[in-house]
């Protein structure tokens, strides 16, 4: 089994902390770690990585790059109505609930185009001080113009994670920088 999940996948505010919990690679089989590690903790770093991993199973790209069987996408899609249904269920101020609750609002924008501001993704930020994850959906929706130096403090603490949340931030800041034409030789911090 290529489980290496600790108690804590994250920090108290759901920032995600290097190589705390590890994927494996196969999709079915990280989703039964997750389903198992559920049963045993929910903290907010944890819920949030099962959300976007299960997202991410479910992208049409990656279901056919990874030639993923109907059932293997059905229980991902499943796993993450439910993810989405329990964080419905939260309590909106608890501020060590920001992680789940960003990445649900951010969810319903990418695929459902359920409008989100960039003022309520940087009052994610200010609600929950210490959670800068939102900064990287703020980045690139500026063009690069706000949050910069958030957005590298990210991708250079999200570098050595193996879930699919770090992965997807990485990724996207990573795009950004790209298109500006300074990707590596942009320095960390800003």
């Amino acid at each position: 089994m290529h489980e290496v999940a600790k108690k804590d996948s994250g920090d108290d505010k759901g920032n995600v902390r290097n190589a705390s919990l590890e994927e494996p690679v196969d999709v079915a089989e990280a989703l039964a770690m997750y389903q198992r590690l559920m049963l045993e903790r929910s903290d907010a770093a944890f819920v949030a990585d099962f959300m976007v991993f299960c997202w991410q199973a479910v992208d049409p790209g990656r279901v056919a790059a990874l030639d993923l069987p109907g059932d293997v996408v059905d229980a991902c899609a499943d796993q993450l109505s439910l993810l989405m249904r329990m964080e419905d269920q939260q309590d909106q101020q608890d501020q060590q609930r920001a992680a789940p609750a960003f990445w649900k609002r951010y969810i319903e924008w990418a695929d459902y185009a359920i409008d989100f501001p960039l003022d309520e993704r940087k009052r994610f930020i200010c609600e929950a001080p210490g959670y800068l994850e939102p900064a990287f959906s703020v980045f690139v929706a500026t063009g690069g113009a706000e949050m910069r130096s958030e957005a590298m403090e990210l991708l250079a603490e999200y570098s050595g994670s193996g879930t699919a949340r770090a992965a997807y931030v990485r990724s996207v800041i990573e795009s950004r920088l790209s298109s500006e034409g300074s990707y590596g030789h942009q320095s960390v911090g800003g």
